[in-house]
């Protein structure tokens, strides 16, 4: 890791890369072995273009958002794409993959590089819930009374309305958390869009097949919109390109 992730990481102004689990095992797979994995893989796939990842100034990414957060061994997205995160419940989240790319300008070529991969393991309808399904070390790692980059808020002894922010321990004030201006973070919480009338789903990618880049190894051949879908994964892939 170069000195620049390693004071920010010291910092804690960007999150960590795994170490020694399986999300650090499935880091920067080459396009070939990526596909190999995923031969015999099905599903709808979600792909968006990421403006939290910058480069570290040694050919590489750093991720300085809360979203996807990877600490903890298990990549969420609670954080970010809250629309989107509404296009579905809950349940019909589970097997669908979400892809995140680099924007086009962060390494100067004008490439949107794969950051991160995941099929959903499980979706949840609040950050109470989530909450009571983490495992106790996942929880550390992630809460955002924590962490600046966390991305799960820890709920209060009191709680009775699990879309009430202040059921919620706040996020933390010192470093100061990405998402506490304005108090950004009460969207997080409590988002509602107005046409499906749903709360934004919690995601969880499932172990196996989650997948980080730090390094950019995987692009996309032409220019990402915003946001966009595929209905099968294996047409996604064949637009992949490896640098």
């Amino acid at each position: 890791m170069c000195k620049r992730c390693n004071d920010n990481n010291a910092n804690g102004v960007c999150q960590e890369w795994p170490r020694g689990n399986k999300l650090k095992e499935n880091m920067n797979k080459t396009l070939n072995t990526l596909k190999r994995v995923l031969e015999k893989s099905k599903g709808t796939i979600y792909v968006y273009v990421l403006t939290t990842v910058k480069a570290n100034g040694h050919g590489g990414f750093i991720q300085m958002g809360s979203a996807p957060n990877f600490q903890g061994g298990l990549i969420t997205l609670c954080t970010c794409k809250h629309w989107m995160r509404t296009w579905r419940t809950p349940d019909a989240w589970k097997n669908v993959w979400i892809a995140g790319f680099t924007g086009v300008n962060i390494l100067g070529d004008h490439k949107n590089y794969l950051f991160y991969l995941m099929q959903v393991q499980k979706a949840f309808y609040s950050h109470k819930e989530l909450w009571d399904w983490l495992d106790p070390t996942v929880k550390k790692a992630k809460n955002a009374s924590k962490h600046k980059c966390g991305d799960v808020y820890e709920p209060t002894p009191n709680l009775t309305d699990p879309f009430d922010p202040s059921h919620y321990c706040e996020p933390i004030k010192e470093p100061k958390h990405v998402h506490f201006k304005n108090n950004d973070w009460f969207k997080d919480i409590n988002y509602t869009n107005t046409k499906t009338k749903r709360h934004p789903a919690l995601l969880v990618g499932a172990p196996e097949y989650s997948f980080l880049w730090s390094q950019p190894k995987i692009y996309f051949k032409d220019k990402l919109p915003r946001t966009k879908k595929w209905n099968d994964i294996k047409e996604f892939l064949h637009l992949l390109v490896s640098r």
